[in-house]
């Protein structure tokens, strides 16, 4: 059992994966954009392009490699995954100019919308922070291109519900650095003592938010990640907790959880 202290909570940043959402690799989906991918360059290249199921293999899943690798080192500075995915592309014989390029990143993220699932109280908590007056953002390590992302959270019907959505490829620096921290409390106009992380990694979602002057909720509900060096300030066992714990605090009470 943990309590929450502090000021009131006036801004809450979630984390995305396996915290406002859970995700699964959609292998029909992946088929298929890579067999689109292979059409277009093909038409757009005038040259002869591997099948979309060699694209998948040598190109989706050389830069899948490359996202772990770094995600692995424990880097702060994002990896861009434009050269990488040229890179790729190059060592299959294909130069592609940077608006194709572009396309088909573009294209492979799209097929990724249908392996997401939106958890089961994100919604229902999101609409009653926000009808209690609280500001809301999302702030995550997704090196991928962030209109890809956006456009992601709009499908999901998410976008609406966030005040700020904050990705590692826009800001180009990962959880748990500082840089993206302060750019969701700038997009949220929200000081950190009144600001609440809420995600599932200790070192990215906990350690990150203490650096950076606010409180932090690890949520358990998909999977908590490894813990960090700090102890979040409450853990939550489903996201819907996350409504009396600062209504709680909003009261100057204290909560339970």
């Amino acid at each position: 059992m943990t309590r929450l202290a502090g000021p009131p909570v006036g801004a809450v940043l979630f984390d995305y994966g396996l915290t406002l959402v859970t995700y699964r690799r959609p292998e029909a989906a992946l088929e298929r954009a890579h067999e689109l991918i292979s059409r277009l360059l093909a038409a757009r290249l005038g040259v002869a392009v591997p099948e979309g199921a060699r694209l998948l293999t040598a190109v989706h899943d050389v830069v899948e490699a490359a996202v772990e690798a770094h995600e692995l080192g424990g880097g702060l500075e994002e990896i861009d995954l434009e050269p990488v995915t040229a890179a790729a592309y190059r060592a299959l014989g294909l130069e592609l100019p940077a608006e194709l390029l572009d396309d088909v990143r573009r294209i492979e993220q799209e097929a990724w919308v249908e392996g997401i699932t939106v958890a089961p109280d994100t919604v229902a908590t999101l609409r009653e922070l926000r009808r209690r007056g609280l500001r809301l953002g999302l702030v995550s390590n997704a090196p991928y291109r962030a209109a890809s992302m956006r456009a992601q959270l709009a499908r999901l019907g998410l976008l609406p519900l966030l005040d700020a959505a904050v990705f590692s490829s826009a800001v180009g620096w990962r959880k748990p650095s500082p840089v993206i921290f302060e750019r969701a409390l700038a997009g949220l106009g929200a000081r950190p003592e009144e600001t609440l992380m809420v995600g599932d990694r200790g070192r990215e979602d906990v350690d990150g938010a203490h650096a950076a002057g606010m409180r932090a909720a690890l949520l358990r509900e998909h999977s908590a990640g490894p813990g960090g060096e700090t102890a979040p300030d409450a853990v939550l066992d489903r996201l819907a907790g996350v409504v009396p714990l600062v209504v709680a605090t909003a009261r100057r009470g204290g909560f339970h959880c």
